[in-house]
């Protein structure tokens, strides 16, 4: 079972999402950070930590992408693609560890009433990034539907995060320069509970793909389909698991026990093709057992 041509292309370009996402959070979380320094703004570090960690997580879904363009080895019977939730997997440890560290901090500061008022400067940075943020979701979020890419989803999905956690750093700093000075710190709390918030959801989707877990609803979905078949007579069992962005079927199904062997191997064959068709399977086990007449009469 060898990569085909079309989705060794997906993940080339899934790969491409990933390594736009690194460059364009490695000058943001820059500006972000230089900003806070110069310009005093807890909820603007914050936001350019929260960004710092999505270097790591794109760096480390760029790395999954390239193993799950592996072929099939003899270790690996369904291929490499596994490694693209392993990655978003380790990318929610580190976003529990930064957004706890953000709380931690900033519940430090708010406590003893450490309130540095932010210069107004640091809005123009908030601006650039916000407007950099927005485009860059759309493109991410345009190749993730493309591709069906797990972790592009997850970049996409934290992209419009960071879009609105910037734009309420900007208020928290506009708000500070009338008098309310601990708002900016309170945004930097907000921003830590964000980023945990993201970090449990990719920890949820990437634990659920790791442990093979599957959408009911869609496995009943392959199996109300297959039983249109005229040939098909019930499908006691099926099953199935993702690898990557690929679905992997396994499926019992009952036919006529009088058909000869080569007639029930073009039966699997149709089976093949109307999960493919239909819901871009990638790879089908077809059992086939028979079924007389007189099972109709037990």
């Amino acid at each position: 079972m060898q990569t085909s041509d079309r989705q060794n292309q997906q993940l080339k370009i899934a790969a491409r999402g990933a390594l736009v996402g690194i460059v364009v959070y490695l000058i943001i979380s820059s500006l972000k950070l230089g900003a806070a320094y110069f310009f005093h703004s807890a909820s603007l570090r914050a936001d350019g930590l929260n960004n710092l960690t999505d270097i790591i997580s794109s760096i480390l879904i760029f790395i999954g992408l390239r193993i799950a363009r592996k072929p099939v080895d003899e270790d690996h019977y369904f291929g490499h693609s596994k490694f693209e939730p392993l990655a978003s997997f380790a990318t929610s440890l580190i976003m529990f560890t930064v957004g706890l560290e953000v709380i931690k901090s900033s519940a430090e500061r708010f406590i003893a009433q450490d309130y540095p008022t932010p210069d107004l400067q640091a809005l123009w940075v908030g601006l650039a990034a916000s407007v950099i943020l927005l485009v860059t979701q759309r493109y991410i979020y345009h190749l993730a539907k493309k591709t069906q890419s797990m972790g592009l989803k997850a970049s996409a999905k934290d992209l419009f995060s960071d879009f609105l956690t910037t734009l309420a750093t900007m208020v928290a700093i506009a708000a500070s320069s009338l008098g309310l000075a601990w708002l900016d710190i309170l945004t930097a709390l907000v921003i830590g509970g964000i980023i945990l918030h993201t970090a449990y959801t990719i920890f949820k989707d990437s634990t659920f793909e790791l442990s093979d877990g599957f959408d009911q609803e869609e496995l009943e979905a392959y199996r109300a389909i297959v039983l249109k078949h005229p040939q098909i007579r019930a499908v006691p069992q099926i099953r199935a698991r993702l690898c990557g962005q690929y679905v992997h079927v396994d499926i019992t199904v009952l036919i006529d026990g009088h058909l000869s062997v080569i007639q029930s191997h073009h039966i699997t064959e149709e089976i093949e093709q109307i999960l493919a068709y239909n819901y871009n399977v990638y790879d089908v086990d077809v059992h086939v057992e028979p079924y007389f007449q007189t099972n109709l009469n037990q």
